[in-house]
């Protein structure tokens, strides 16, 4: 089987483009279309739709791409154990994170991690959507998720932090006074409220219940940085996890302080089955596991 044919079906199927192929692999567009052709010849159905639009995956491409994907990975388990056995860490770690923790987390992890296995490379793709992230995860695009855990859960999962929920209020606002705020007093000021673009967020509905009312908030936005912006700059207040409001804190001029409610998310490191990851995931799991606090 020559899996190089499989490896550009792959990045063709994730790229969604010939030209950023020929220049991932370095081979001409007539290179990659005759590979292609000669593939489908083998198996013995069509794989890819060319037309004006661009490319797209027939029916029995979309249900080739997870096995193709997963025989990519083990692949690359396999050279990985190769050169674990000759002494030399090597492999690729792709990750789906929250924006959050990528943000806050990730710099120093990738920093420290890079110096002890200068041969394994990390990539990160962010993304709010949890439910895209698990898709991700199910499908093997990334090989282990960074998110909060949320019913139902189907993956192996090492949890990291229990994060509560805080208020994040202005320098200076009166309900800064109090060590701890009541929930209800903090829905009597304007507020602004993370929202997904599939609907409420998941994480919020944990505290929401304590709500005496109906939520009315102010500006809704899918972005926790904006969320911040707009409690400094327009006065307003919100509910965020501590781990980016401990970080707002050290860079703008916001307040945080917690609830009379007791609600945290359980952030931690998802993957498919222990069983099958990488040896490459494995050691970013366990680096993280000690090092990500």
């Amino acid at each position: 089987m020559d899996l190089i044919k499989y490896e550009i079906f792959l990045s063709i199927a994730d790229r969604g483009s010939y030209s950023k192929v020929c220049e991932e692999f370095g081979y001409t567009q007539s290179g990659i279309s005759k590979m292609m052709n000669s593939m489908e010849n083998e198996i013995g159905f069509p794989l890819i739709v060319r037309n004006n639009k661009g490319i797209s995956l027939t029916a029995e491409g979309k249900r080739m791409l997870p096995l193709v994907r997963q025989l990519i990975k083990d692949k690359g388990t396999l050279e990985e154990e190769f050169s674990s056995i000759r002494g030399v860490e090597t492999g690729m770690v792709r990750i789906g994170s929250f924006p959050t923790a990528a943000y806050v987390w990730m710099p120093g992890i990738l920093r420290a991690f890079h110096q002890r296995f200068p041969g394994i490379q990390v990539e990160v793709i962010e993304d709010n959507n949890i439910n895209l992230l698990e898709q991700w995860l199910n499908q093997g695009f990334i090989d282990l998720g960074i998110f909060s855990k949320q019913a139902p859960f189907h993956f192996d999962w090492t949890s990291i932090k229990q994060d509560p929920f805080v208020a994040l209020l202005p320098k200076n606002h009166p309900l800064g006074e109090k060590q701890i705020i009541p929930i209800d007093e903090l829905f009597e000021e304007n507020v602004v409220l993370f929202r997904s673009h599939e609907g409420e967020d998941p994480d919020t509905y944990c505290w929401m219940k304590h709500v005496h009312g109906e939520i009315h908030p102010v500006f809704t936005t899918n972005s926790d940085f904006t969320t911040i912006r707009v409690v400094e700059q327009n006065g307003f207040v919100t509910i965020l996890p501590e781990l980016i409001a401990k970080y707002a804190v050290d860079s703008y001029d916001v307040i945080y302080r917690p609830l009379d409610i007791q609600e945290t998310r359980e952030i931690g490191i998802a993957v498919r089955t222990k069983e099958r990851i990488s040896p490459a995931a494995k050691k970013f799991i366990q680096y993280a596991k000690d090092n990500m606090l």
